[in-house]
């Protein structure tokens, strides 16, 4: 049923060369029962025929063509500023909404928790409905809290949803990353200003997982220079190794199993040589936050558990 006097909702897509999929996208979104909205469709410079694609739909989408690829941060963030709904959701070009009421039960989920500001959306199989385990980075068990709600360090950045409040207070995604990981240095920063992230499962989306722009040779890079970045920028310096050894030796292991040597060494040379460009935006963040995602790290199944999960579904 449709709700009255509802806050205005922003869906912003981000688009890059994904022309196989970019329209379940949009008529998932056209299709919800939420009338209070703005569809606000990001054009990282693809340079494509996406405007004759997406004719069908001109009259209910605001489209934003970028002049260069700014990568997931910028063209996120080109989103944002054009933005002017009190809540903010994001769908990935190869995302959709499972459901006719995904944008009806967010507002509702704001609406009854007024002290969460971000909501993780349930990343599914488009066709079976079922836990896509590729996108499960969340530091609990699948197997037992794929269907349970908990609060969370982690959001999938094309499957979520926040208050404009987090932005304000907490500044839009960081730039300089370009792509990978930039909703883990959200989500740091997030919680630094005591806001909490939700794990909903009965918020859902499905991923089609396009293959355009998935590259090993940029994934291995770009994560490997950000997680350095990321230690260093958000971290005062024993908590920034003690976060940055684990995820370089994650990366090593995947690596290992990929044979993308070279990448992973670019990104390790550049990470560290990079440290200078970023060293105006470092910020550590308070123990009390470490605290905190320590905490949430207690639930994270042992080694054994997570290299299972990898050797069924790599994540990378």
């Amino acid at each position: 049923m449709k709700r009255t006097e509802n806050p205005l909702v922003s869906v912003i897509i981000l688009y890059h060369k994904r022309a196989t999929t970019i329209l379940e996208t949009l008529d998932s979104v056209a299709r919800q029962d939420y009338a209070n909205r703005e569809v606000i469709l990001v054009d990282n410079h693809s340079e494509d025929n996406l405007k004759e694609l997406i004719a069908p739909y001109h009259s209910a989408i605001r489209l934003i063509e970028l002049s260069a690829n700014s990568g997931a941060t910028g063209g996120r963030n080109a989103g944002i500023r054009a933005a002017h709904g009190e809540i903010l959701v994001f769908l990935d070009d190869d995302m959709s909404f499972l459901s006719d009421s995904e944008l009806t039960r967010i507002v509702e989920m704001f609406d009854h928790r007024p002290n969460i500001h971000v909501l993780a959306l349930k990343v599914c199989d488009p066709d079976t409905g079922e836990l896509r385990l590729r996108e499960w980075c969340h530091p609990r068990s699948w197997e037992q809290f794929s269907e349970t709600e908990f609060e969370t360090h982690y959001f999938c950045e094309g499957a979520s949803a926040l208050r404009r409040t987090v932005f304000d207070a907490c500044g839009l995604y960081y730039e300089p990353l370009f792509f990978g990981a930039e909703g883990h240095d959200l989500a740091v920063r997030v919680l630094d200003r005591a806001f909490k992230i939700l794990y909903c499962p009965q918020l859902r989306v499905g991923h089609r997982a396009a293959q355009e722009g998935r590259t090993s040779e940029r994934q291995y890079y770009s994560y490997t220079r950000n997680f350095i970045w990321m230690a260093y920028k958000n971290y005062h310096v024993l908590d920034g190794i003690r976060y940055l050894v684990p995820t370089l030796l994650m990366m090593f292991y995947f690596t290992v199993r990929s044979g993308a040597y070279g990448a992973f060494f670019r990104g390790i040379s550049h990470g560290f040589s990079g440290l200078k460009q970023i060293h105006a935006d470092r910020t550590p963040i308070s123990k009390e936050t470490v605290k905190y995602w320590a905490k949430l790290e207690e639930w994270r199944p042992g080694v054994l558990v997570r290299l299972s999960r990898h050797r069924a579904e790599p994540q990378l």
